[in-house]
């Protein structure tokens, strides 16, 4: 005889063998005991919990001459009758037999008395798959059955059956089994077959199965197929194709320390060892998940179902870095797992989000901004840097109280008052004082006003560092951009004019507005400066630019992106 699979060969028997369904056990036997059965039966629960199992069980226990215990006795005619295969006990795949002609069918065959047993029992697996009609067909049959027929039904989506059907069946749910009830009926089941397998490779596989018995027994099968008798666990990481924890903590690790290289390098590795990219990152979601249930609960072996050493790890990882850090990593690798298997090319989709977590430059929510200051704080920049960005990152909305010279944006040639301009990003203050120098003489500002003054408004102010005609001529220009459109000023004054070479204005951009520098470069807005430029001076273009920074200024730029403000001490 051909050997049969593992979970055919070890399928329960009885009630008794049946794990992690103890409420459900529990009721079923009392009914034998009593002799008080249901006329349908309705079982739920994900892949692999025991439904099917229980409902061949129950098939015979009704039909035992003398049940013990509430548990088929096994040894009268009708159990063996029903072991080895009865007229009486008929199983139906719903998926194939899904048409309204099948459940006629079925009502047909249930007019008639059993032909061996007490009662004809109907096994319908899968029983969602059913079309609406064939549900509407068996709707009567399974209200009102003969005495001698007893339905069972079973499904992994219960929310797809019809309200009518439910109502009228014993509804049992089938929890997912944990990994201490799979551990534990997988060593028995590889006594009983003369292997072994090592403890850390079964709590992969039962990680693995995901709460179903059926796979965790396929997967042992797998392995012993692989490796023989004696598996080890680097045999089952080969099988099931993940990494081990080391490879996870310290990518997760690299990912937390923004060093993009070392990243790439373990992926390269992971690949090149032929891992599957779609089974890694799942392992690394649940990696990330583990972290973050150590970082928020502390000691949480019960909900991770790990070893002692792992939660060890594990709380070791999470304090030193921030949940910030940890939820940000998650939403991104979480959005790779969505789309991975549709992607053409795994590994460009994943080496490209490894770099974005290590250097969250570009993404301006809440959560990215926070994992950026996580960042900044564990790569040791120093603190004064850090406070002096954090007013620009966390108080963008809110001017700080200057003396009135150093309140004015220095603009040599004013607005006209009756342009009824009222820009949102300018603060209204009472009884504000008219600007003390005259237009053209902006140079004149007092060096104690001129200090406080922050980049932005030092940009479209009296030139810093460059060809004062330069810096006329563009303060000129942002004059009439800011009465032709206040959004391209807004936009503009962060640049200065630095140079005039011909008919080009050389106008630079800090390093921390390179973005707005780019968006005055878009058509519409570069329109706008052009007239603007050639009616302060006609025939002028304008080139822009952007300014050098130093080691430390490019470190907090590379962390915070344009989001960073520098403001000079």
């Amino acid at each position: 005889m051909s050997r049969r699979a593992l979970y055919r060969e070890y399928r329960p028997t009885t009630f008794s063998e049946v794990i992690g369904q103890e409420h459900v056990i529990t009721i079923l036997k009392n009914q034998v005991k009593e002799q008080s059965f249901s006329h349908a039966y309705l079982f739920c629960g994900s892949r692999g919990t025991g439904k099917t199992s229980t409902a061949k069980i129950l098939s015979r226990a009704v039909n035992c001459s003398s049940p013990k215990d509430g548990e088929p006795c096994g040894c009268c005619e009708h159990c063996r009758i029903a072991q080895e295969g009865s007229a009486d006990i008929i199983e139906i795949d719903a998926a194939s037999n899904n048409g309204v002609d099948n459940v006629r069918d079925l009502i047909d065959q249930a007019q008639f008395a059993p032909l061996q047993l007490k009662y004809r029992v109907f096994i319908i697996d899968e029983v969602h798959m059913l079309s609406i009609s064939a549900f509407n067909a068996l709707l009567k049959t399974l209200e009102e059955p003969p005495e001698h027929i007893l339905f069972i039904l079973a499904t992994t989506e219960p929310q797809k059956l019809p309200a009518t059907i439910i109502s009228r069946c014993q509804r049992f749910d089938f929890h997912r089994l944990t990994i201490a009830h799979i551990i534990a009926r997988l060593q028995t089941v590889l006594q009983s077959v003369g292997a072994e397998i090592e403890p850390d490779g079964l709590r992969m596989i039962a990680r693995a199965a995901d709460g179903g018995m059926r796979d965790a027994l396929s997967l042992a099968d797998q392995c012993l197929s692989f490796c023989g008798n004696k598996v080890t666990k680097q045999d089952v990481l080969d099988t099931l194709g993940s990494v081990g924890q080391e490879t996870l903590f310290s990518l997760s690790g690299a990912i937390f320390d923004g060093d993009a290289a070392k990243c790439l390098s373990i992926l390269n590795d992971i690949v090149q060892s032929g891992r599957d990219l779609g089974v890694f990152t799942n392992d690394l979601n649940a990696h990330l998940r583990s972290l973050l249930l150590a970082k928020t609960c502390g000691d949480c072996i019960d909900l991770l179902d790990c070893t002692d050493d792992q939660m060890r790890l594990l709380e070791k990882q999470a304090k030193s870095v921030s949940e910030a850090q940890i939820l940000y990593t998650m939403e991104q690798i979480l959005k790779v797992q969505s789309t991975i298997r549709y992607f053409p090319a795994p590994r460009i989709l994943l080496e490209s989000t490894l770099v974005r977590v290590c250097r969250p430059v570009d993404d301006h929510s809440t959560e990215a901004l926070e994992a950026r200051i996580a960042l900044l704080e564990r790569n040791g920049v120093k603190a004064a840097s850090a406070s002096s960005a954090a007013p620009s990152l966390f108080e963008p909305a809110v001017e700080k109280e200057q003396p009135a010279a150093a309140q004015e944006d220095f603009i040599p040639e004013a607005p006209p008052e009756d342009a009824g301009i009222s820009l949102p990003w300018e603060e209204e203050k009472p009884n504000r004082p008219q600007p003390a120098p005259e237009p053209g003489n902006a140079s004149e500002v007092s060096p104690a006003s001129e200090k406080k003054v922050k980049p932005e408004q030092k940009a479209a102010s009296a030139p810093a560092a460059g060809d004062s005609e330069a810096q006329r001529i563009w303060n000129g220009a942002l004059n009439r951009i800011k009465i032709k459109n206040p959004m391209v000023y807004f936009l503009a004054k962060e640049g200065t004019g630095s140079a005039l070479h011909g008919d080009t204005l050389n106008v630079t951009f800090p390093a921390a507005a390179e973005s707005k520098m780019s968006m005055c470069n878009a058509t519409i807005n570069m329109t706008v400066i052009n007239a603007a430029l050639n009616e302060e001076r006609p025939n002028t273009s304008v080139l822009f630019r952007t300014e050098q920074l130093n080691d430390q200024e490019k470190k907090l730029k590379e962390l915070f992106g344009s989001a960073l403000t520098i403001e000079e001490s």
